[in-house]
Order: C-alpha cells, then sequence, then structure tokens
C-alpha cells in the first residue's frame, strides 16, 4: 500500500458520519494515522538499508 493509497483511504474515514457503523470515525481515523507513520518507518529503513548495502557493495547496484 502506497502513501496516495493511505491518504485516499483517510479521506474516506474523515468523510463519514461521526455515528457510522463498525469502527468509529475517530478510532478509524486515528489507526490510519498509525498507518502512516509505519508506512514511513518502513521506507526510510528500506533506504537506510539500501544505503547501507550499497556502501558495503558499491558494485552490487552500479
Amino acid at each position: 500500500m502506497d502513501s496516495f493509497e493511505i491518504e485516499t483511504l483517510r479521506r474516506s474515514m474523515a468523510m463519514l458520519p461521526p455515528q457510522a457503523a463498525g469502527l468509529n470515525r475517530e478510532e478509524a481515523m486515528r489507526l490510519l494515522s498509525e498507518l502512516q507513520e509505519m508506512d514511513q518507518r518502513l521506507r526510510d529503513v528500506r533506504e537506510g538499508l539500501t544505503a547501507l548495502l550499497e556502501r558495503a557493495l558499491p558494485d552490487a547496484h552500479g
């Protein structure tokens, strides 16, 4: 799931009426916010690991 998809879900949840069935609006918004944070952290870790790999094995990605 990319950040565009997460943002689309967040906006969809934001449009739910406050008393919508299932997760309430606030719970859904909180979960999507956590998902966005985790997605960003995962991208940061991937970038860091890629940089480490490129430094350790410069010919592998050149």
